[in-house]
């Protein structure tokens, strides 16, 4: 009961804050969700080296966060991709302008780069196949960039960025970092208690030697 009670609060106080803050139960389900996977991956990089960087991914997402969260909230994107669509394509309609813009500029930028770091990691076809995934990530990016966000929404969003990237830059930094096989075996691996155990095993055997099968 006391278990359930923990998760109880947990997730109802994660709900709560969701509708509150944000005024959505499903903000406060993925934030929370979000918060929870950071903290775990956070923590398993400690365990496995403790000298990984994570305060330094942690002050980047961070601030990658709450640029996203000001951009947003404020629709500085939104008005970004209208005015660039008044003057190279004033045919658009004003609804969707912002739209279509938002998806082709940062599609083809995103698939640009896709394109570049394909080329240089494995050749032809890492390059296509960076190129399509770029071009539909910075299509997703470029349409959610577009939407005239309340601030609150926009804040909500800043910090889901904030919780996904933190674990992804703390990996990026443990992989960058490396992990001693040998330091790790020594935290981890019980030397003293097996150590212990085969001398108890031995002190045993002598003072009571094993009789003769009949």
């Amino acid at each position: 009961m006391l278990l359930f009670a923990g998760m109880l609060a947990s997730v109802g106080t994660a709900l709560f804050v969701g509708e509150w803050v944000f005024g959505s139960l499903g903000w406060g389900a993925l934030l929370g969700s979000q918060l929870a996977v950071a903290i775990a991956v956070a923590a398993g990089i400690r365990a496995l080296e403790p000298k990984a960087p994570v305060g330094g991914p942690l002050v980047l997402a961070l601030l990658l966060g709450a640029v996203v969260a000001v951009l947003l909230g404020l629709h500085l994107p939104n008005q970004a991709w209208d005015q660039l669509g008044t003057s190279v394509a004033p045919d658009l309609a004003p609804v969707t302008r912002p739209l279509v813009v938002g998806v082709v500029v940062v599609g083809a930028a995103c698939a640009l780069l896709g394109l570049i770091g394909g080329a240089a990691v494995g050749g032809v076809g890492a390059a296509i196949g960076l190129l399509v995934v770029g071009a539909i990530l910075g299509a997703g990016i470029g349409a959610i960039s577009a939407i005239t966000f309340t601030r609150h929404v926009g804040v909500a969003v800043g910090l889901a960025v904030f919780l996904g990237l933190w674990p992804v830059f703390s990996a990026m930094g443990l992989f960058r970092h490396g992990v001693s096989s040998e330091a790790l075996r020594a935290r981890f691996w019980p030397e003293a208690t097996i150590a212990t155990t085969k001398e108890t095993i031995e002190w045993a055997r002598e003072r009571m030697p094993l009789g003769r099968k009949s």
